[in-house]
């Protein structure tokens, strides 16, 4: 490697990096590998607060090391420090985790020949494809149409005069950094070339769910970024991207419930929206068939991955949002961290979840509560006062013979019943738990304001006894009468004969089978008196 403070230097290059042990030894080797014919060149590495051995490293293969002492460390800053102390007349950018391809510099060179242009970059792609489904997927990402482009990426050979024109790279951003000053430098009147030539090995060295996810939530906050500040400026880049990605993401996030309530208003819906996902993703699979020729495995698990990255992009764009609204900095995302990183995939998961927890309480719950007093109302065919809260499906049988006061409080659960003449009446403001079960064969009464715990059971009816079929006997049935003010505990069994005077409690577990009067406290079983209530003395 030649490395000069001569002012001849043709390039200086500028590695960046934090924490990437081998790979950043693979980089710079690779660095002194490369042909470089009579060009002359420097190597400058900028560390961001590195915990490992990587300065001790760079400086033993020769690299002039800066260090990024920032308590919020970005590419962006950098690669700055790095730019600005450079003497080249072109600065090749590399991250720390790739590996330069031998010829690449001196193809880019001839190709920045054409005074219009500002930069060159070729392909970048993946050095260890098969290390995990996740890189191999995002190694099709790298591939992109050659020839002029509005933006590049990481790894490219700019030239110092264009960079120092418009001062480098924006220290404010996290991500996005290099489209941003794309923007800027074709504001200038520069070009941009994607020359057909491979340029860099990368080892994104992506094994778990998790890192995968906290890439898409960080490319998520650059699109929401870099396309507001487009937006202002007037440039269309990542207009539309951006604005497709939030779009979808809503969708596929929203699809579960989606799917599953259309399964359940009507199987037919269902089973179309099915189809039609899986016509979009044959259709994506096609469209990115030319990354990877002949592989019709990869490209529809390519067209999966296209698709399911717009979620926690989403989620990213929301957090992007959410922090511009509130005007805080959000801390890098950096998706090579540990598991015992103070960021983690559940507290991403949980912040970027809010605004969707919002509307499934706001929005969805309230829609289901409506539909399930639509359904209700239908069921017993007769009109149910829209003060009653349903929070869930009720399950109806027989004859449905049901009556509804007002502002009920009814879960998920519930389940009624009435045979032949036998009628079921709620008062006002009466509550029905979860998994609550009333029978009534003849009648069953709960005055306004009865409260009844969770699978507790009302019935006014047994089985007739018969040694051939008790189950074929039929039933005798006495009216159960359920006086205003009354607690019915948790698991309490009120059967055929018994009634209860207002104001009373059946304790949780409790059988009662007799009739008791008012504010009394019963227990047991079967049920006894335990003492008065305190409630009217």
């Amino acid at each position: 490697m030649n490395s000069s403070n001569s002012p001849k230097v043709g390039v200086s290059v500028v590695v960046i990096g934090r924490n990437e042990g081998e790979r950043l030894e693979r980089c710079l080797r690779s660095i002194g590998l490369a042909n470089w014919g009579r060009c002359r060149h420097e190597l400058i590495y900028v560390d961001s607060r590195s915990t490992d051995s990587s300065v001790t490293l760079a400086q033993k293969l020769g690299a002039s090391v800066l260090i990024l002492d920032d308590v919020s460390p970005c590419a962006a800053k950098a690669r700055n420090l790095g730019w600005k102390a450079a003497l080249g007349q072109y600065v090749l950018f590399l991250d720390g985790d790739t590996e330069l391809h031998a010829d690449f510099v001196l193809h880019a060179l001839r190709t920045l020949s054409e005074p219009n242009l500002c930069a060159a970059w070729g392909h970048r792609r993946e050095s260890r494809p098969q290390q995990s489904l996740y890189t191999k997927l995002l190694d099709l990402d790298w591939i992109y149409p050659t020839g002029r482009t509005l933006y590049f990426g990481g790894d490219v050979l700019v030239r110092r005069t264009a960079l120092a024109q418009v001062d480098g790279f924006d220290p404010t951003l996290n991500a996005g950094e290099e489209p941003e000053l794309c923007a800027r430098l074709r504001a200038a009147g520069w070009e941009i070339e994607h020359i057909d030539v491979p340029m860099t090995q990368h080892d994104l060295a992506i094994n778990s769910f998790r890192a995968y996810w906290l890439r898409a939530y960080r490319s998520g906050m650059a699109y929401a970024e870099v396309a507001q500040r487009m937006r202002v400026r007037g440039d269309v880049l990542w207009q539309h991207e951006s604005r497709r990605d939030f779009h979808h993401g809503v969708l596929f996030t929203a699809s579960p419930v989606v799917l599953l309530a259309s399964a359940w208003l009507d199987p037919a819906l269902a089973m179309t929206l099915v189809a039609l996902a899986l016509l979009n993703l044959i259709r994506t699979a096609q469209r990115c068939a030319w990354k990877a020729p002949g592989q019709h495995l990869l490209c529809a698990q390519y067209a999966v991955h296209a698709h399911f990255q717009k979620i926690p992009a989403l989620f990213g764009q929301i957090k992007w949002r959410q922090a511009a609204r509130q005007d805080f900095e959000i801390p890098l995302v950096d998706y090579k961290q540990d598991t015992a990183s103070e960021i983690s995939i559940k507290a991403v998961l949980v912040r970027a979840l809010l605004p969707l927890a919002w509307c499934q309480r706001v929005l969805v719950q309230r829609w289901l509560r409506a539909w399930s007093l639509a359904r209700l109302q239908e069921g017993i065919g007769r009109q149910v006062d829209p003060s009653n809260v349903i929070l869930g499906s009720i399950e109806l049988h027989g004859t449905r013979n049901i009556h509804f006061g007002r502002s009920a409080l009814i879960y998920p659960g519930v389940y009624l019943e009435t045979q032949g003449k036998g009628s079921i009446t709620l008062g006002d403001g009466v509550v029905l738990s979860r998994g609550v079960h009333i029978v009534a064969f003849e009648r069953v009464v709960l005055g306004q304001g009865c409260m009844v715990g969770e699978y507790a059971s009302i019935r006014d009816a047994n089985h007739k006894l018969d040694a051939k079929s008790t189950r074929h006997s039929g039933h005798i049935s006495q009216p159960v009468d359920i006086g205003p003010n009354v607690w019915i505990g948790r698991g309490a069994s009120v059967l055929m004969g018994a009634s209860i005077g207002a104001d009373s409690v059946v304790a949780a577990n409790a059988v009662l089978t007799k009739p008791i009067g008012a504010q009394q406290i019963v227990g047991g079983v079967p049920a006894k008196s335990l003492h008065q209530s305190p409630s009217l003395t």
